[in-house]
């Protein structure tokens, strides 16, 4: 399977100093890598796009991570804080 990563993913993945917060991502993309389709489809206006979501939480603060699963093709769009999270991710579709 391919695995592919967004550069608004990307982006916030270079942004993290804190080596807690990067492994628990870290550990979170491993996860979805080995079971793709864990995540739960997002509602209207994602739902079309079959993106699926995972959140966890670090610090009192939640992260989503939305992914899209292909046949052959992990995508990984965007990771975030919930806040503001759809609005962004919408820019991004």
């Amino acid at each position: 399977m391919k695995i592919l990563f967004h550069k608004k993913f990307q982006k916030f993945i270079r942004k993290i100093k804190n080596k807690e917060l990067f492994s628990l991502i870290k550990n979170e993309v491993d996860k979805i890598i080995k079971e793709p389709s864990s995540g739960k489809i997002l509602e209207h206006p994602f739902r079309k796009y079959h993106i699926l979501s995972v959140s966890f939480s670090y610090d009192k603060n939640s992260f989503r991570i939305a992914y899209i699963l292909n046949k052959d093709e992990l995508i990984f769009l965007l990771i975030d804080s919930r806040e503001n999270f759809y609005k962004k991710l919408e820019r991004i579709i």
